[in-house]
């Protein structure tokens, strides 16, 4: 019994299929009575009654799992020998065999021996083909299961024979297949987690041996140096086109030293780190190096943007510092009296306004790329709009310039300080670099969710290898620094349009004028 039910369970963990399904199809292969209860041990499926449902908690064989009990079956008024156990799911697993088919195994042998006595030869014949079969087929059994076992193949082997000597080894040879398949199992679910946490790192990781051979690379790897499942056991240089990366390896292998450094790589910049481990890599093979590779184009990118404002906000800084300090000795050592020193308080209190103006577009700038949360109202853009041009205007008088303005009343959920810095600085500009008595041209107006404004002047125009770069932090052409201005003022436009999921777009022609539309999305 015990041999019988080990085979059921066995069978059962293999079994792809529902519970109904698997004793439907045991019963077509032994006639054994198989019954598979859940945890509570209510009936799931019985192989010799169709009714589930059916608590059979109180059951001595549940109650003391693992004893055989022999008692008449109610459902097919039949003596059975009941064994049950728990299985690896939770469920139990009950078999039921009769009593009369061991009895009936005994007549069988009886009958064998009182017919092969019709004669010697006949008895001698049968006998020795007999045991040949009982004994010779079970051993080509096992030796079939133990090349299976050997190929990577794991089959269970039937508990048929009728010497309990032969069926004990074969038991044993079915319990090393199942620890076996468990193992595989156990060690296949391993290797999908780790491959899915190395592919969930976003950055490329490869293995090497002490021959420097590729053993194990991830997906990152595989895309970044665009390699196959050939690259398996290939020297490192089969995959690795940079000398500085195969140095590295080099280096790791023979002095076991890390290195870290950048690597460009299609166009982007790969920060490599190479250290020596001790590893198993596919096939059992020893890893000995280990190299990442992290996209941090990116992040070199956003340092050089830091080192460049630094470095622009201080020069930008220092020259009215210089300013301010220099009037402010002269007005200090007497050197300036009567209506000069108005004019120097006058020059030092422009250069304040100069600072202050740039230290507030480096304050918006500032709040433009880190205001992570977004706290919007419903406003009226013609309204935003109104109140720039009443600050604007005196500026386009003093030029005589005419704003001409095409608007409607736009209301939209938006954060009115982002809205009126875009509004002024494009205006301001548009003025600032227009020729006295020209003209100014303002549309304001809404195209289902998307709100356009333009700005068309009739200015200086900018030369088409600097278009792409004036929304650049501190970039200003030489006559936009006659004019004064902080340069930053289309960079924070650019940063407006951004947040909004929108688009500027820039058009000039020297002498002609200059185009800025910008598109933003709201709703």
């Amino acid at each position: 019994m015990y041999f019988v039910i080990s085979e059921v369970e066995l069978e059962y963990n293999n079994f792809i299929g529902t519970p109904i399904e698997f004793v439907n199809a045991y019963l077509s292969e032994t006639g054994r009575r198989i019954t598979i209860l859940d945890e509570d041990a209510i009936v799931l499926a019985d192989s010799h009654d169709g009714t589930i449902g059916t608590d059979k908690s109180e059951r001595p064989e549940i109650k003391n799992l693992g004893v055989v009990y022999k008692r008449t079956s109610d459902t097919i008024d039949i003596s059975l020998l009941y064994i049950a156990q728990r299985l690896d799911d939770n469920n139990y697993l009950r078999v039921a065999i009769p009593v009369e088919s061991k009895q009936a195994s005994y007549n069988s042998v009886i009958l064998v021996l009182v017919l092969t006595s019709a004669g010697f030869i006949a008895i001698f014949y049968l006998g020795l083909n007999q045991l040949s079969k009982n004994l010779l087929t079970p051993w080509n059994k096992v030796k079939e299961g133990l090349i299976n076992l050997n190929q990577g193949n794991v089959q269970m082997i039937s508990l048929n024979s009728p010497y309990p000597e032969i069926n004990e080894i074969i038991h044993e040879i079915n319990g090393i297949n199942l620890a076996t398949l468990r193992n595989l199992k156990s060690i296949e679910s391993y290797q999908i987690q780790l491959n899915e946490i190395l592919n969930e790192l976003k950055q490329g990781v490869m293995l090497f041996n002490k021959e420097e051979q590729l053993v194990y690379f991830n997906d990152d790897a595989k895309s970044l140096f665009n390699i196959s499942e050939d690259a398996y056991l290939k020297p490192s240089y089969y995959a690795i086109r940079d000398t500085q990366i195969r140095d590295a390896i080099t280096k790791a292998n023979l002095e076991h030293q890390s290195s870290t450094f950048d690597s460009k790589m299609d166009g982007k910049t790969m920060e490599v780190r190479v250290f020596f481990v001790n590893a198993q890599g596919f096939n059992h093979t020893e890893a000995t190096v280990l190299a990442l590779f992290k996209d941090v184009s990116q992040e070199r990118a956003i340092e050089q943007m830091k080192r460049d404002f630094f470095s622009h906000a201080s020069h930008e800084l220092k020259s009215p510092l210089t300013a301010i300090r220099g009037y402010a000795e002269l007005i200090e050592h007497g050197l300036i009296k009567g209506d000069e020193i108005k004019d120097s308080s006058h020059q030092i209190v422009k250069q304040t306004e100069t600072m202050a103006a740039l230290v507030e577009d480096m304050l918006m700038l500032s709040r433009l790329e880190n205001l992570k949360e977004k706290i919007y109202s419903k406003q009226d853009l013609h309204q935003i709009l109104n109140e720039v041009l009443d600050t604007q205007s005196p500026f386009a008088i003093s030029k005589n310039i005419n704003l001409s303005t095409k608007s409607k009343s736009i209301k939209v959920m938006c954060d009115p300080l982002d809205i009126h810095k875009l509004f002024k600085n494009l205006i301001e500009n548009a003025i600032k670099y227009s020729d006295p008595n020209k003209k100014v041209e303002i549309t304001l107006d809404q195209i289902d969710k998307e709100v356009i404004f333009i700005v068309k002047d009739q200015g200086f125009g900018i030369e088409p290898e600097h278009q792409q770069r004036v929304f650049e932090r501190f970039f200003r052409v030489d006559k936009g620094r006659l004019d004064g201005g902080t340069g930053l003022g289309l960079a924070i436009v650019k940063h407006i349009a951004l947040k909004y999921n929108g688009t500027v777009e820039l058009t000039s022609t020297l002498s002609k004028g200059t185009r800025i539309t910008v598109k933003l999305k709201m709703d």
